[in-house]
């Protein structure tokens, strides 16, 4: 029975909340610290761009019983934990008796740990086997992590020196195979690295080594006050591409909550915003160095007194001032990964959020629609006609992103003056897509009170584009529309198309949404027809995806003098959600030998044609499935030893529409793609993931079918050649 309670999410919360208890009463209150960064010596073997710790020539460094008389002061009476950092701890021989010293003298000590650059592995190995026998010997826990910025030469180039990716790795396996020492990796995101961290984090996945990130921050003890250009002076590109791969770190990787909210808020931050998290050194952490000094902070504080001339405690007591000024003007704007429990407030978000997420999922919507729409008294004077789009964006595609524009076209010119809103499952994506669109609109989050309100106070609430398919989301736009009439707005299905739909719950949930819109305008005559059968409804228009027109408008507007030799691909995984009535691993196979039989057709046509394959993203978020995944996947097990090209900057609908004017020939799987190469009028060939579905019916409306092949009929025909296809359409 304690194991099922243990289990459920409520226990996890009352946890939480019960540790909020407790942290908030420490850091309204003097207390002793319960964790110690140790910085065992000032010296370092390496040569990190981001540190410079290395440039110091050794001088003072505390011997064990100099460390065990500072550790016997009453202010460590209470440590749970230390941690033994430096510059390089490994590089002392007496390592191993500094952790018998606090093992020794620390009476409420728990475990400890370290964390070092592996350059010297044998030494390193040496070093912390000894250091962790000691902690196991006098019943301490014992854990230490192995410094990895990149894979291969990306590594070697932060961190300053050949071969120390192999090194490190070979400290890494030799604990993994040898021990039972926990071992992790931390990863510090800089300007020399921003661009390989997917990269490391699947590194770390397919080696089953558990990793951290963080992003580089200014620390008084590392002596980089001028490492500006590598230290968080990141373009808006970069921040963005950091801020989806915090939220993937958040969403899919890291497990543990308290990691999670840490990724969350330097996903946050990345984007302009404050920390949203604790410190431990606020209250129960505190900082010594290897001559003595002690500090209430590790990255800011000075030294508030030297433990080897006086009390610890005393100085820790007396010189309060200095811990009030780092919180007034350091902790909001530190993005270092320390961890804490959530505050109250914090709490209260992550409950209101997690709350408004459950009673507007699918399986609530109805009890949601009953009990939760306000009847709103519009008291907000907007200028001219009031707009909310809702639908899928948060997790917008290069397409959604088209989508949106052209429907923002579409309502300036009906209306002098218009006020726009967006809804948005993750909002500082649709921010970035406003930004990007040059346009201003507010962002109103989805899993939040502001949500049924706003809908409840706009003149017009809209479904704005793609599927309307079989996703628990579909609560969404019903909860939108259900908002909307009861205070008496107009509601519009504009340019969406329908399907795949193949549960009946999820079935009836369209039909409500086609039911309760005032105008519904499908982007494909297949969708028309299915909608009038479900609704009996003889209004339904058709019109052109509304991503089309605003592709039109941009693409006209750029300008190739000469083409490139890029077979450019837009590819994406195919699916499960796609698989028809093919069972798991039939689904599984079927998706392998398509992709093996893709690639040699990718090569066959580009040796034909003397064309570089140069892969190119719809989408970036894990949210949606991010297509530089699978393409570094598909391109290590089939393109070894090829020339080819990834793009792995975030994709722009008017930087995706010039690779593809700038190539000789586009091949197109995802569907805004194929919307895409049709608009600017381009040589593309179209692979049907849907299998007669969106794509095909795209393209038939267009008398584009003859353009396209569905993914099944690929993987029958053995006489079948990307060569041909693309001789064809050049004639």
């Amino acid at each position: 029975m304690l194991q099922k309670l243990k289990s459920h999410k409520f226990y996890h919360h009352a946890f939480d909340l019960y540790h909020t208890f407790l942290w908030e009463r420490r850091r309204s209150n003097l207390t002793k610290p319960f964790v110690v960064n140790f910085q065992a010596n000032d010296i370092c073997n390496s040569k990190c761009t981001m540190c410079f710790i290395w440039q110091k020539k050794k001088d003072v460094e505390i011997t064990p019983e100099e460390f065990g008389k500072i550790l016997s002061d009453p202010l460590f009476s209470e440590v749970r934990h230390i941690g033994i950092t430096g510059g390089e701890p490994t590089l002392r021989k007496d390592l191993p008796e500094l952790y018998e010293v606090a093992c020794k003298t620390l009476p409420k000590l728990k475990g400890m740990s370290s964390i070092t650059n592996a350059i010297q592995k044998k030494q390193v190995i040496d070093r912390l086997e000894k250091s962790a026998e000691v902690c196991h010997r006098l019943g301490k826990s014992f854990s230490f992590m192995v410094s990895l910025d990149g894979v291969g030469k990306v590594h070697d180039r932060v961190r300053g020196r050949t071969k120390n990716f192999e090194s490190a790795l070979e400290v890494i396996r030799h604990f993994q195979t040898t021990t039972e020492i926990p071992v992790s990796i931390g990863c510090t995101v800089t300007k020399d690295n921003v661009w390989h961290v997917d990269e490391m984090l699947e590194f770390l996945k397919e080696n089953g080594i558990y990793g951290r990130f963080r992003v580089a921050e200014f620390i008084r003890r590392l002596y980089n006050d001028n490492a500006v250009e590598i230290i968080r002076n990141f373009t808006e590109e970069e921040a963005y591409h950091l801020a989806l791969f915090f939220k993937k770190l958040e969403l899919t990787y890291e497990t543990n909550p308290t990691y999670q909210r840490t990724y969350r808020s330097i996903q946050h931050m990345l984007m302009g915003g404050q920390r949203l998290i604790g410190c431990p050194y606020q209250s129960e952490a505190i900082s010594l160095d290897c001559r003595g000094n002690v500090a209430y902070c590790a990255p800011k504080s000075k030294n508030i007194g030297n433990s080897l001339e006086g009390s610890a405690e005393t100085f820790y007591a007396s010189n309060l001032e200095e811990r009030e000024r780092i919180q007034q003007e350091d902790c909001s704007e530190c993005i270092h990964d320390y961890h804490s429990p959530a505050s109250w407030k914090e709490q209260r978000k992550l409950a209101q959020g997690f709350f408004y997420k459950t009673v507007f999922s699918h399986k609530y919507a109805t009890w949601a629609a009953k009990l939760l729409i306000p009847k709103v008294k519009n008291t907000t004077a907007y200028s001219g006609r009031r707009i909310l789009i809702t639908g899928w964006y948060g997790t917008e595609t290069v397409g959604d992103k088209a989508i949106l524009g052209g429907i923002v076209d579409a309502y300036k010119k009906q209306f002098p003056e218009v006020s726009l809103a967006v809804s948005s499952f993750y909002p500082f994506v649709t921010k970035h897509t406003l930004k990007e669109l040059n346009i201003q609109a507010d962002v109103v989050p989805v899993s939040s009170p502001a949500f049924l309100e706003e809908c409840g106070k706009a003149d017009e609430v809209v479904m704005g584009g793609g599927p309307l398919m079989g996703i628990g989301a579909l609560s969404i736009p019903y909860l939108a529309f259900k908002a909307a009439k009861k205070n008496g707005k107009k509601t519009v299905v504009f340019g969406c198309g329908l399907g795949p739909l193949n549960e009946e719950k999820y079935i009836k949930t369209v039909r409500k949404i086609l039911q309760l819109a005032d105008e519904v305008k499908l982007r494909d005559k297949a969708s028309v027809a299915w909608a009038q059968r479900l609704t009996q409804r003889n209004d339904i228009q058709q019109i052109n995806d509304p991503a089309h027109g605003y592709v039109e408008r941009i693409a006209s507007r750029i300008h190739i003098t000469k083409k490139k030799a890029y077979l450019a691909c837009f590819l994406r995984e195919w699916s499960v959600e796609y698989k028809g009535d093919l069972s798991g691993q039939a689904f599984i196979n079927l998706k392998e030998f398509f992709e093996a039989k893709l690639s040699k057709q990718i090569k066959e046509l580009c040796r034909e044609k003397g064309l570089i394959p140069s892969f190119y993203s719809m989408h970036n978020f894990v949210v949606g499935g991010d297509d530089r995944e699978f393409y570094r996947q598909f391109t290590k097990k089939y393109f070894q030893g090829e020339k080819y090209y990834i793009e792995n900057r975030p994709a722009t609908v008017e930087g995706n529409l010039r690779i593809m004017k700038e190539s000789a020939y586009c091949l197109s799987m995802r569907f805004h793609s194929v919307v895409f190469a049709k608009a600017a009028g381009v040589d593309f060939f179209a692979l049907d993931y849907t299998n007669g579905g969106k794509v095909y019916n795209f393209l038939k409306d267009n008398q584009l079918d003859h353009r396209m092949i569905r993914l099944h009929d690929f993987v029958k025909q053995t006489d079948f050649s990307l060569v041909k296809h693309f001789n064809l359409i050049e004639h």
